[in-house]
Formats: structure tokens, C-alpha cells, sequence
């Protein structure tokens, strides 16, 4: 009880020396060594409490409880429901039962504990939390938010049940749903830096762009370490054409937390993406110099500063250092073949390439710059990795019934999809020029027609594949699941683009991928009239900052309602354009199904 755990420990095994079948021995050994991390023994002492007494309440839960949250969820289930079996109306039995459930994906039977545990407990708000929770992974979304709506007309100065029904709402696509009940949340007591991340994007969404800037700096005041909400402000701020230097509260962090490294490079990767080489140069030497610890981050922002200042040879040997001293961290090996393909050596940077993708083989930056390398010393195992024919498709989306022509279905998507551009520049991240993108996972969205779209796109997708040739051990075609249908599609991401005079793509791939896309919804009749490439997709060529002049391959024409998937490795940018008129696109990223 004093916490001196080690202690107790020591006195539980000398009683259980002449008494080895005590339970409440057993069972304070259990706590105990779980306090102090011992699974093993917490794991023995619960299991040998539960032999001398089954029926214990307080036993099944906590047992049950370690079990949940270590190695081993399925073996709870039996616990949490004979506690609950033996003592039904007992509200910690059937909240710990509705827990392991979820955890399990058992949510039909997570809703039933849940409502029982409403039954005999109907103001505990985690009551009502869960059994939305379960409503909403069974997709019964409407019934998830009735319940939350319910729970706080019950529970009215709940700032944890606002905060739920504005993540619901968000869901569904209600952004300015989302923002009024996340900001009765806070003015109830409500107070993370989700929140305040959350309030912000739903914010933006709901087309209040400076509002959504202002917000993110309100949380940031409170949550100043926070990166991921510095992460959201940064880029607001840059979208929304605010006033002021985007990376200024970042800064100011860094300089405030000077030993947190994190913050230091977060703030020198924007400046970087911004292209403020000199603030880049000059805040690396300043995190340098403040006392923060010298991390592998930091170490390699120096060597590639000084890659860039063109002292190559002090390039080469920081990074053979930090290959000695990280022999097993990917981005050193990825950091260094970077530079090495910018100085015209593709030989070595190819074979760190090789090593990094040892340790992981879907690594689709890695695949990117391996096969520049390859490309760069005219080695045929480029044409393996990447064929840009048979691997760029060229596909036409269905369109639904009652719509007479592709022009008139897509025209409908494409006025839809303008309501959503709420921003003023392109994304500070993002390989978007001259262009808008919409924010967060676009088919999320309740509008009939993007629903309507995801469903078509999904029609589209598994026609394509299912024309993939069967080679398990290619890094694209080898990830391919037969038997695919529609309602397997996995997306990793779907946003839309809006570019205009001037806009283009910078090239790029997709990291977080295995099919990318681009699906024309409108095209500018400069574009679509062209007689050269303007506005055409293009793959093959690196981004133009590595300087390696690899010309593209291949481009395609775009059309409206044609969708073409291809590798997430595959290089692929814009040919720039002139036109007063927009070119909207959606693209999303798909992942393999398990």
C-alpha cells in the first residue's frame, strides 16, 4: 500500500513459503509484481489465485484486465464474462467485458454489454462512450450519435460525451457539427491536443479556414510540445494564406524546449519544404548549439547542410559514421543514398537502397530511388521493378445508372468536389503547385455523390486487378489478393485536386501506398485540346530538386472519367498548363486487403 513493491513482493513469496494455495497472497503478489512490470509473475500468481477461487469478482477483473492489456485479449474474454455472469448488476463486470470485446472486434456483442452496462450504471459516461463505440464499428453510425445525443440530454455537463459526439459527427462528414460540439467540450473542461487539432480541422472543413488557424494557435498555447498540432497549425497557416511566418510557434517552441529535439527538426523540415535555405542552415546550427541532444535527426540534417554547401567529402564521412554507429536504422541508409545519387553515385547509393529494403521490402521510397539508380547506370533490373506500360492502367469508371453520359456524372462530382476546396494555397507538404487540395480522408464525406463515386471507384479498381499477373515475390504485382472484390478495397487515403493556371504536380510517389491514382472529374479545354503535353500525367522522372535530369517516360492524356492506377514507387507529376479553368482530380492510395 506504500508502494514499496519489491518489498512486499519478497514478504508475499516468504508467506507463500508454508502457505502455497493462499489466495489473497497470491493475489496481492500479482499486483504487485505488475506494478513493477513482471508479467511472468503477475501472470503465475493470478492464474494460481483463480485455481483456489474461481468465483472471486475483484480476481476475473483485474486477471482479466492484465490479460486484455498484455499479450494475451482472447484469454480475458472467458473472465470478464463469468464476472459479469456472476455478478450482473456489478457496472465494473460489464464495462470490462464491453471492453474486451471491442478489443476483440466482438462488436455485436460489445453493444449488448454495453446497454447492460447502461442498464445498471445510465449515467457513467464511458457507458454510453462504449456503446457508441461499438455502434460505430458495426458502421450503425445514426445509431452511434442518437445514443450520444441521448447520454448528454441525460449527462448534460459531460465535456468527455461532447468530445465523442464531435468525433462522430466529423465522421459522418458534419464538420460544422464536429466544431460546435468539440468547442462545448472544451468550454466544459475538455482539454488535449487532439482537440484542439480536431476543432481546427473541422474547422477548415466547414470552410472557416482562419478561424481553424486561430483555433490550432489557442491549443498550441496550452500544448506547446505537442507536433502533431503544431504539424496542423503550420500547415493551416500556409493554406489559408494567414499572416505572418507559418514556422514562427514552432520556433518559439524549439527555443522554449530547447532539449527536445523533435520540435528542432520538425521546425527545420517545414523551413525545408518552404525552401528558406538560409533560416534552414541557420536554425540547424542554433539546435546544434543550444545543449539539445545530438540526434541521428539532427546528424543528418547536418551532413545533407553540408552536402549542400558542397563539401561532399564531409558529406561522405557523416554518414559513414552514422552508418557505424546506426548500422540497422533505415534512414541513414536512405538519408546518405539520397546524396549519393545528387553527387552521381548511384553505384553505392543503389546497394545502401538493397540493405535498406532488406529490412523492409515494401518501403516504397526506397523501391523509388532504387530504380533512379538504376535507371541512372543503365542497368537492365530497372525494367523488373518498374515497367511502364504494363504497370500504368488505364481505366474508364462506371458511371451509375439514371445518368446518361460520363459528362454529366462527372460534371456533378466536379461541383461537388469545388464545394471542398476551403483553402487559398497548396499544401506546404504535399506535391501540389498552383493548386488546392481538400483536407483529411475525402470519402469519409456524406455528400451523396462522393459516396457515390467511392463506389464506382471500387467497381473500377477491382477490374484492374483482377487483371494482375500472379508473382509473389514482386514488390507490386506479388501484393496482389485474388479474389479481390469491391468491398475489399482498402484505402489508405483519397483526397481531391484542384489546379489552375500554371498548376501542375511536382513529381512524386506515395509512401503510405501500393496503388496510387489519378482520376480526371474535369479537364480544361486547353488540356483536353492539347497538342502537346500540358496537363498530361507524366512517370518516370525524379523530383527536379535531386538534380539527377531523368527525363519522363510515359505520358497520358487525361480524360474525364478515366481513372489510372499505378506502383506508389512509381515516379509520376503534371506537365504544367495554362488555363482559367479547373482541373479536378481525385486520388486516393489502396493498400492490399488481409
Amino acid at each position: 500500500m506504500r508502494g514499496r513493491f519489491d518489498a512486499g513482493i519478497k514478504l508475499c513469496r516468504e508467506v507463500l513459503s508454508y502457505a502455497p494455495r493462499e489466495p489473497n497472497i497470491l493475489y496481492m503478489l500479482a499486483v504487485a509484481a505488475a506494478q513493477v512490470g513482471d508479467a511472468a509473475t503477475t501472470r503465475d500468481a493470478f492464474s494460481e489465485a483463480l485455481k483456489v477461487t474461481p468465483d472471486r469478482i475483484d480476481l476475473l477483473l483485474n486477471f482479466g484486465n492484465f490479460l486484455r492489456e498484455t499479450v494475451a485479449p482472447a484469454e480475458a474474454l472467458p473472465l470478464h464474462q463469468r464476472a459479469a455472469t456472476l455478478a450482473p448488476q456489478m457496472p465494473e463486470a460489464w464495462k470490462a467485458l464491453a471492453t474486451t470485446q471491442l478489443r476483440l472486434d466482438l462488436c455485436d456483442e460489445a453493444l449488448f454489454s454495453a446497454n447492460k452496462l447502461i442498464s445498471v450504471s445510465p449515467k457513467d459516461e464511458s457507458a454510453w462512450e462504449l456503446a457508441a463505440g461499438a455502434a460505430q464499428r458495426l458502421k450503425r453510425l445514426d445509431e452511434a450519435v442518437s445514443m450520444i445525443e441521448r447520454a448528454i440530454r441525460l449527462i448534460p455537463g459531460s465535456a468527455m460525451l461532447n468530445y465523442a459526439l464531435g468525433q462522430l459527427c466529423r465522421e459522418q462528414g458534419k464538420f460544422k457539427e464536429a466544431a460546435i460540439a468539440y468547442q462545448t467540450a472544451q468550454t466544459l473542461g475538455f482539454d488535449s491536443a487532439d482537440l484542439y487539432r480536431n476543432t481546427a480541422e473541422s474547422l477548415l472543413e466547414s470552410g472557416r479556414s482562419h478561424d481553424a488557424v486561430a483555433f490550432a494557435r489557442l491549443g498550441l498555447d496550452r500544448h506547446s510540445t505537442d507536433l502533431e498540432l503544431h504539424r496542423v497549425a503550420t500547415r493551416l497557416h500556409v493554406e489559408s494564406n494567414s499572416p505572418g511566418d507559418p514556422v514562427e510557434d514552432l520556433i518559439i517552441a524549439a527555443r522554449k524546449h530547447r532539449t527536445n529535439p523533435s520540435l528542432w527538426e520538425t521546425a527545420i523540415g517545414f523551413l525545408k519544404f518552404l525552401d528558406r535555405k538560409d533560416d534552414q542552415r541557420a536554425l540547424l546550427a542554433e539546435a546544434l548549439a543550444s545543449g539539445c541532444p545530438s540526434t541521428l535527426g539532427l546528424q543528418s540534417l547536418k551532413a545533407i547542410g553540408l552536402a549542400d554547401e558542397g563539401k561532399h567529402d564531409d558529406m561522405v564521412s557523416s554518414y559513414e559514421r552514422l552508418l557505424s554507429l546506426y548500422p540497422s536504422e533505415i534512414q541513414v541508409k536512405f538519408d546518405f543514398a539520397l546524396q549519393l545519387l545528387k553527387i552521381r553515385e548511384p553505384d553505392r547509393a543503389e546497394s545502401l537502397l538493397v540493405d535498406a529494403l532488406k529490412i523492409d521490402p515494401q518501403d516504397q521510397l526506397a523501391l523509388a530511388f532504387r530504380c533512379s539508380a538504376l535507371r541512372m547506370m543503365n542497368d537492365p533490373r530497372e525494367a523488373a521493378l518498374v515497367d511502364y506500360e504494363r504497370m500504368v492502367f488505364d481505366v474508364q469508371v462506371p458511371v451509375p445508372s439514371g445518368y446518361g453520359s460520363a459528362a454529366s456524372y462527372f460534371g456533378e462530382v466536379a461541383e461537388v468536389l469545388e464545394t471542398l476546396h476551403h483553402t487559398q494555397a497548396h499544401p506546404i507538404d504535399q506535391s501540389v503547385r498552383g493548386g488546392t487540395q481538400t483536407n483529411g480522408f475525402l470519402f469519409r464525406i456524406a455528400e451523396p455523390l462522393v459516396k457515390s463515386l467511392e463506389q464506382q471507384i471500387r467497381l473500377a479498381v477491382v477490374d484492374a486487378i483482377s487483371r494482375f499477373p500472379s508473382d509473389p515475390r514482386h514488390p507490386f504485382w506479388g501484393r496482389n489478393v485474388q479474389g479481390t472484390s469491391a468491398s475489399d478495397v482498402l484505402f489508405s487515403g483519397a483526397w481531391s485536386v484542384r489546379l489552375r493556371a500554371q498548376g501542375y504536380h511536382t513529381n512524386h510517389v506515395h509512401p503510405k501506398g501500393w496503388i496510387s491514382s489519378a482520376l480526371y472529374i474535369a479537364v480544361p479545354d486547353e488540356v483536353a485540346g492539347a497538342t502537346d503535353d500540358a496537363g498530361y500525367i507524366q512517370f518516370g522522372a525524379p523530383e527536379d530538386k535531386l538534380g539527377l535530369n531523368l527525363p519522363s517516360v510515359r505520358t497520358l492524356k487525361p480524360e474525364v472519367g478515366k481513372l489510372v492506377l499505378f506502383p506508389s514507387y512509381m515516379w509520376h507529376g503534371t506537365v504544367p498548363f495554362e488555363s482559367s479553368q479547373s482541373r479536378i482530380t481525385v486520388a486516393f492510395d489502396i493498400v492490399p486487403h488481409r
